[in-house]
């Protein structure tokens, strides 16, 4: 990738196929780089604490029968200046409000919103590394 990365992202989802897909999505944006995945609970705290990531983008059920809840409370409360994006099939507006009120700070559709959640996540990356104006909040 050209230029300096601004945004590192951690991608935790049990899908390999959804982690490469979404993978490439967020590759396609000047300051993105994914700095690492996971399947699991375990997996997901481990990379997280190592990476140090801007944003994790994160699944609501797991491998291992882990829950994305316990990978979000862990972010919230051991790293709170990094971004919780959710992307799940499950879009009940009680499961997002739940999520978001744990401290996400997004929650997308998987099967409808993909690029959604990519444009939320690349507004995380300053203007001057993505080479045009960065949308109002």
């Amino acid at each position: 990738m050209d230029g300096e990365i601004v945004v590192k992202v951690v991608h935790v989802d049990d899908s390999i196929a959804i982690q490469r897909s979404f993978g490439r999505l967020l590759a396609s944006v000047a300051g993105i780089e994914v700095v690492g995945h996971a399947e699991d609970v375990v997996g997901a705290i481990a990379v997280i604490d190592c990476m140090l990531p801007d944003a994790v983008v994160l699944d609501l059920d797991l491998r291992e029968g882990g829950r994305g809840m316990d990978v979000l409370r862990h972010v919230v409360h051991k790293h709170p200046a990094i971004k919780v994006v959710v992307l799940s099939v499950f879009t009940w507006g009680a499961m997002r409000d739940v999520y978001l009120a744990a401290g996400a700070s997004a929650y997308f559709d998987k099967s409808a919103e993909f690029l959604d959640a990519r444009d939320w996540i690349a507004a995380l990356v300053p203007a001057s590394g993505r080479g045009d104006a960065r949308p109002a909040d």
